[in-house]
């Protein structure tokens, strides 16, 4: 995946756009209720939707998984392995 921490938007190793990231709540990941069905999710305390850990999968399910669902929230770290970074002021 690639991200770009200036326009805060998520794009497949393809460039195909996956979604931009806002979130005005700043949940903590490690207080949100687990889903114990798929450890990859957890349900946000202050608004109720899944949010996804992207660490663990791929970017296609992600894309396959937000175009499914739009309002699935998404967790990023900055260093996780599977994310490059983008400083371009155009996009990816």
């Amino acid at each position: 995946m690639k991200y770009n921490p200036l326009t805060k938007k998520l794009f497949t190793d393809k460039g195909e756009f996956i979604k931009e990231l806002h979130c005005p709540f700043q949940p903590d990941w490690k207080k949100m209720k687990v889903n114990l069905k798929d450890q990859t999710i957890r349900n946000c305390n202050f608004c109720q939707h899944p949010v996804l850990d992207t660490s663990r999968i791929s970017d296609e399910l992600i894309l396959e998984i937000v175009q499914k669902e739009p309002h699935t929230c998404l967790k990023i770290d900055l260093d996780q392995s599977n994310l490059i970074l983008s400083l371009s002021i155009y996009g990816v």
